[in-house]
């Protein structure tokens, strides 16, 4: 209804019902909310009703996002360069992540590729994971109660509290390590949060597969690599000081001499589908 209204036009409680396919009584009521709440006036000689200046400011949290994946952009192409398998960072859109930026394009090592505007379900992955995990309290519990009205993701990714089990291991770890049975050559994603001080979220991961990468390297390498760009990434929208290059981590070629990820001793990395 707000679209509608924003798009310019002058529209009666009837038009705006007949525009969204609602009864009019509905459409009234949400009308009534959103003249109490400021976002809609009601002009009482002609009984239309058009914006007001307040819907300006749905647009900050994107804006804020735009502004985070634009600092991103040249340490993600960095990251991508050092790690050679495919970099992404994604941001919360409902109850999906929507991928911002990929390094699919240049990686020599992406099994599958994606471009900008992909969108994956969130507990499909672990930039989902991220997401859901870092996400204000409020917000990722209404991602989930839309989840779980749906009895599939029940079937698929078990039952609401074990979800949510994972949800709290990854927030004390700081980090989400999925792999996915079934898909090419064993695909796997690592991923970290990139929280601004004023909550913008995204997630900045990698996905290798789990045969040629070792648990050394996920754990040594790449996992230290993600969390540097990821302050570096906070640091530029911040307007911070540069914090220390990526090169610092000693990032080299993926190791392909490791058959596994999984180590009995590391607990750490969290296996969705286990």
């Amino acid at each position: 209804m707000l679209a509608i209204l924003n798009a310019g036009g002058e529209h009666r409680v009837a038009s705006l019902a007949r525009a969204v396919s609602l009864p009019r009584s509905t459409a009234f009521r949400i009308l009534c909310t959103l003249v109490e709440e400021g976002y809609v006036e009601r002009d009482p000689a002609t009984d239309l009703y058009s914006p007001t200046a307040m819907v300006l400011a749905l647009s900050d949290g994107f804006d804020a996002t735009a502004r985070l994946v634009q600092a991103a952009r040249p340490l993600v192409t960095e990251l991508g360069r050092k790690l050679v398998w495919p970099v992404t960072l994604a941001t919360p859109s409902g109850t999906s992540v929507l991928l911002r930026q990929t390094t699919d394009a240049t990686s020599p090592l992406a099994l599958v590729r994606y471009s900008p505007g992909h969108r994956a379900p969130i507990l499909e992955g672990a930039s989902g994971l991220v997401v859901l995990a870092f996400a204000d309290g409020q917000q990722r519990q209404m991602i989930l109660d839309l989840l779980y009205r749906d009895q599939s993701v029940s079937c698929e990714h078990g039952p609401r509290h074990l979800v949510e089990h994972r949800i709290a291991e990854i927030q004390g770890l700081g980090y989400a390590c999925v792999h996915r049975p079934g898909q090419p050559s064993d695909r796997s994603s690592l991923a970290v949060p990139v929280r601004t001080a004023s909550g913008t979220l995204a997630a900045l991961a990698v996905r290798f597969a789990r045969s040629a990468v070792g648990q050394q390297v996920i754990m040594n390498r790449m996992l230290p690599a993600l969390r540097t760009t990821a302050h570096a990434i906070v640091a530029r929208f911040d307007g911070s000081a540069a914090t220390a290059p990526i090169d610092a981590c000693d990032i080299g070629a993926p190791h392909i001499d490791a058959p596994h990820i999984d180590a009995p001793d590391r607990p750490a990395v969290t296996d969705l589908h286990s």
